[in-house]
């Protein structure tokens, strides 16, 4: 069983040089992964890489000056007009960008009204400019073309000892309000999986926003420990519902609820007889806080963000009483351009504790921020982190392509069920790659990566096509 990854609209291959198998996660981690993200930090990260011509970001900053100088600066800002709109409802972007209204025409900051569109994640081309409309007052023109935010995503992988074959269909701007729908399924050696998920985006102060998520899977989870040795597998059959509330605080502070019920129907298989985890039914409240701040710099997306959230349960079993798990996570992360804008610098910290959680709700190696372990690993304490370079290499029409390299470390507690022990670890080791930025349609990059676990002296290669939130 793999951890937080919403499968809804995230296609992970992960191969490992000395496993060769590709399993896609189970129904039980979906749902925990979406119940611990608010809406509003779904849509900040799904357009946290969205990528858009330089050159046109150049040429905009400096028409956008000479406009500027040209008519009085004095002149009250009274209208936004948007002229490329096809999908996007008017009504939508201009509540993005209502706090610019009002403002002189010194006042307002250009730069920042670019990088609040940019942010919508759902434009490209964007062009300002700002034009005289009486004695008193001024119009901002922004000229975009949209992106393309409706599509299928089919996928299919194949090894020696596995296949995953399936697809998901998703409108990243459904109804032109920046929501999202997402519907899928995939069928693998191990087991078959069918979603489904809704975010509404948060409109303002006044309107929280929300998602929905149900998901339900027959599957065959394996786990495995330091070794990569597999130490536990077992049948499970899932269902799972759950909704997030969020609301924000401040324009960069966002506070949310998530709730969620899973049922786990689990049963032995052959060569792991009497090792099942019980089957359980739970109930758990996610409540969670999260501050993020982003700056476009023509190239990249510089980003601050923090976050902090937890899990309180109530678990029922045949065999005992109630139980009340918790766990508790946290993620810091930083990325900025140094020396040149092609240039970005990037770390991300993060970690959890789990008290008395079932294996359902164990997490793997991403909710530390490292891909330094099997996909198939799970445990109930563990933080990390990364950091490292990334740098922009070549723009094309469709998009651009980027070089990365960072190191990784982690401190985490083994998994065996046979013999559980306090048993913990520090593994680290290098990871680069390639990710490749589209710029004609919503979805965020695509990567390619190789990690090399120092501890344990293996390699891993990884390919993501998708979106994490």
């Amino acid at each position: 069983m793999k951890k937080n990854l919403f499968l809804a609209a995230f296609v992970l291959f992960s191969v490992s040089a000395f496993t060769q198998t590709a399993e896609p996660k189970s129904n039980a981690q979906l749902a925990n992964d979406n119940a611990e993200i608010s809406a509003s930090q779904k849509q900040a990260e799904i357009t946290e890489t969205q990528i858009l011509n330089e050159e046109f970001a150049d040429k905009n900053e400096s028409e956008s000056e000479t406009l500027n100088n040209s008519i009085n600066q004095n002149l009250t800002v009274t209208k936004i007009n948007f002229i490329g709109l096809k999908k996007t409802r008017n009504s939508y972007i201009q509540s993005r960008v209502k706090k610019f209204i009002g403002n002189t025409l010194a006042e307002t900051d250009m730069h920042e009204l670019e990088t609040q569109i940019q942010l919508e994640g759902i434009f490209t081309d964007i062009n300002i400019s700002t034009e005289q409309i009486s004695d008193s007052e001024a119009q901002i023109n922004i000229s975009v073309k949209e992106k393309i935010t409706f599509f299928p995503v089919p996928f299919a992988i194949y090894t020696s000892s596995s296949i995953v074959a399936g697809g998901v269909v998703m409108d990243t701007n459904a109804f032109g309000q920046k929501d999202m729908f997402v519907l899928g399924g995939f069928y693998a050696s191990t087991g078959k999986t069918a979603f489904a998920s809704f975010v509404k985006a948060q409109r303002d102060s006044r309107v929280p926003g929300f998602s929905v998520f149900a998901s339900g899977s027959f599957s065959s989870p394996e786990y495995t420990n330091f070794e990569n040795d597999t130490v536990l597998k077992h049948d499970d059959n899932c269902y799972s519902l759950g909704i997030t509330v969020s609301e924000k605080l401040h324009e960069n502070l966002t506070i949310s609820s998530g709730f969620r019920v899973n049922s786990h129907e689990n049963s032995d298989v052959q060569e792991f007889q009497g090792l099942s985890p019980e089957s359980i039914k739970s109930f758990t409240i996610s409540p969670g806080i999260s501050y993020s701040k982003s700056d476009w710099n023509g190239i990249f997306m510089s980003t601050n963000s923090a976050s902090l959230s937890a899990d309180f349960g109530f678990t029922n079993s045949d065999n005992k009483d109630f139980q009340y798990p918790m766990g508790f996570s946290f993620a810091i992360s930083e990325q900025h351009s140094i020396f040149t804008p092609r240039l970005r610098m990037y770390q991300k910290y993060s970690g959890y504790y789990g008290i008395n959680n079932h294996i359902s709700a164990y997490k793997g190696q991403d909710a530390a921020s490292v891909s330094l372990l099997s996909s198939h690993f799970s445990t109930e304490h563990l933080i990390g982190g990364n950091a490292g370079l990334e740098l922009a290499i070549k723009k094309f029409s469709w998009g651009m392509i980027s070089l990365y390299s960072d190191y990784q470390i982690l401190y985490t507690q083994d998994f065996n069920p046979r013999e559980p022990d306090d048993d913990y670890k520090f593994i680290h080791g290098p990871n680069g790659g390639a990710k490749f930025y589209l710029a004609k349609i919503a979805f965020p990059a695509i990567a390619l990566g190789l990690t090399y676990n120092v501890t344990q002296d293996y390699w891993k290669f990884s390919a993501a096509l998708g979106m994490t939130f």
